[in-house]
């Protein structure tokens, strides 16, 4: 298919051309997102609703997230930049509409432009933009900022975006790749990255010269000693005279992991392939007997029941999955499966109904592996962090797996006060797949997040029956007695308070600089 779209490519556009176009489309879609928004503030009752948790925006922005397949979060931002483009800045817009400058570059322009509130400034700023972006040279990041923060400056020398002064920017970030390792990265100010650098430091020193990791590995290891709240990172030198701590402690953290049964058994073909997979690993912390790997001793691992073979040609391919997290390589998931508290997970298969309106400890733990994540389309949330939601609401719909799955609180609240017949619909099939409508009328499926690894806890189970007039009062007597949760400030004025702050922060260090630069000395707390 590719190789088509290359031959077709070499007879219509060119790279350029097919930018040109991208950039266009994508100023549609952004359009396209405006219309859903105006819509929303336009309905009957939408300014009540600014005061509601998941107010107008949020379920907007719930329906574009699940358009792209998208996170809600990453679906807010976008209409961020919508937004801007139709209010701030119509002549960015224009050429953008036109695919004559990037998504990337519009961007940047509409997030470093929010602190020009002036309509007058607001005005010459999009002039400015209009008139030079055409003629930009290609630029790299901090040269494309750089760039957008000189014409801010000259039009609204108060409204330049600076990160160094209102704290913007900083997270911490976690990716996961597979392998059974995660990569941490993040933003943090200068003086707490300094202070963990010394930390980590410090721990690694803690251990004996017979320790056999490296210094990299233990600052990487001293990580899991500071979330512990130790002041020491345990030796693994394993010599009895050893003179450096050793003891471990115990977190409280818990880890749900989900792995086969096979995993766990020790006569199995998977489990062997599994632990002679990491023979002749050199990292000392696998040369270890399991009962002295510490790193992983807060898991709590949850272990399937599926009946369905191993693979016979590769068993050491049956990964597990931390709910929440990424997918292990078999190998790692026996290690730290092992190593955990065990609860066995069954299918509750054709089991009646429970006779209440909460699962049992038995059900909600089959539901939660089964789904693995919020079943909200575009929604990542763990599932150990989820509500367990009636798709038929209770009375009418049964407490049973068939009835039973995982929302986030988030899109719990959108399908309770967001739902009914002209807003959010689901209904789910007996193996746990579920099928959402919009308020627009347009379908999405979602399944269990377990269909790929644990192909066994998505057979399906009792299906639900409900009569048609328990299907009718459900929909005429939706949320008795139920509120959403209200805001105190709406999201309109609380974005407004930030703003104003940060331009009072520009503002404030204005007045610093006019007599002079002057140099604060930040001290370190003792205790770092």
């Amino acid at each position: 298919m590719f190789e088509v779209l290359a031959t077709e490519a070499q007879t219509s556009r060119t790279v350029a051309g097919w930018a040109r176009v991208e950039a266009a489309a994508t100023a549609r879609r952004l359009a396209a997102m405006v219309v859903l928004v105006d819509q929303a503030y336009a309905a009957d009752g939408s300014a009540d609703r600014e005061q509601w948790y998941l107010d107008n925006w949020g379920a907007v922005s719930a329906e574009i997230g699940a358009e792209q397949n998208i996170t809600q979060g990453a679906a807010s931002h976008q209409l961020l930049i919508a937004t801007a483009l139709r209010d701030r800045l119509p002549e960015v817009a224009a050429l953008f509409a036109q695919g004559l400058v990037s998504y990337r570059v519009v961007s940047a322009i509409t997030t470093r432009t929010t602190l020009v509130r002036d309509r007058d400034a607001q005005r010459a700023v999009d002039k400015a933009f209009a008139e030079v972006l055409t003629e930009w040279a290609p630029l790299s990041e901090e040269k494309l900022n750089n760039a957008i923060d000189a014409i801010v400056a000259e039009h609204d020398p108060h409204g330049v975006y600076r990160t160094k002064l209102t704290g913007k920017g900083r997270s911490i970030q976690f990716d996961y790749d597979g392998s059974g390792m995660a990569t941490m990265f993040g933003t943090l100010f200068a003086t707490h990255g300094k202070a963990v650098e010394k930390r980590l430091n410090v721990l690694a020193r803690t251990v004996c010269p017979g320790d056999p990791r490296t210094v990299d590995q233990r600052r990487a290891d001293s990580i899991n000693s500071i979330t512990l709240g130790l002041d020491y990172l345990p030796c693994l030198c394993g010599s009895d005279d050893c003179p450096g701590p050793t003891t471990p402690a115990r977190g409280d953290a818990v880890v749900y992991v989900v792995v086969n049964e096979d995993t766990l058994d020790d006569g199995s073909d998977a489990a062997m392939a599994q632990d002679a997979a990491l023979d002749g690993d050199p990292d000392p912390l696998f040369d270890k007997p399991l009962a002295e790997i510490t790193t992983w001793d807060e898991l709590s691992g949850q272990c399937a029941d599926p009946k369905a073979p191993a693979n016979a040609d590769s068993p050491a391919t049956r990964p597990g999955a931390i709910i929440g997290g990424p997918f292990l390589p078999g190998s790692l998931a026996r290690r730290f499966a092992r190593t955990a508290k065990t609860c066995k997970v069954c299918h509750p298969g054709d089991s009646p109904p429970e006779p209440r309106y909460t699962p049992s400890r038995k059900l909600a733990d089959f539901v939660r592996c089964r789904d693995l994540t919020c079943r909200f389309p575009g929604c990542s949330e763990p599932a150990s962090h989820t509500d367990i939601d009636h798709t038929i609401a209770w009375p009418f719909g049964p407490t049973c797996a068939s009835n039973l799955k995982c929302l986030c609180r988030r899109h719990h609240l959108l399908k309770t006060f967001w739902g009914g017949p002209n807003g959010w619909r689901d209904r789910q099939l007996p193996d746990g797949t579920i099928i959402w409508t919009s308020p627009h009328g347009r379908t999405y499926v979602t399944e269990p997040g377990s269909k790929l690894l644990f192909p066994s806890l998505c057979l399906p189970t009792a299906p639900v029956t409900i009569t048609n007039a328990a299907r009718t009062a459900t929909a005429s007597e939706a949320n008795p007695g139920l509120a959403m949760p209200r805001r105190k400030p709406t999201r309109a004025q609380d974005r407004a308070r930030r703003i104003t702050n940060d331009r009072r922060l520009n503002e404030a260090e204005a007045e610093l600089l006019a007599p002079g630069v002057r140099v604060a000395r930040v001290t370190p707390h003792p205790s770092l």
